[in-house]
């Protein structure tokens, strides 16, 4: 009976990952249902601070 359980939940944890990487607008949409805070979008700065395949000559341009 328990490796039914252990089976369960580690299907279950696969199924939630999935869902979360194939369609990440229904997994932010079910998270703020839910009641979690909503995962962090990531912001696009005008500089690339310590980033090393950065331009610094001043001509703009990254990677």
């Amino acid at each position: 009976m328990i490796e039914v359980a252990v089976a369960l939940l580690i299907v279950c944890a696969a199924a939630i990952y999935w869902y979360a990487r194939l369609f990440p607008e229904g997994w932010g949409r079910l998270r703020t249902a839910v009641g979690f805070a909503p995962a962090p979008q990531p912001t696009i700065g005008k500089g690339c601070g310590g980033c090393t395949g950065c331009d610094r000559s001043g001509k703009g341009g990254c990677h």
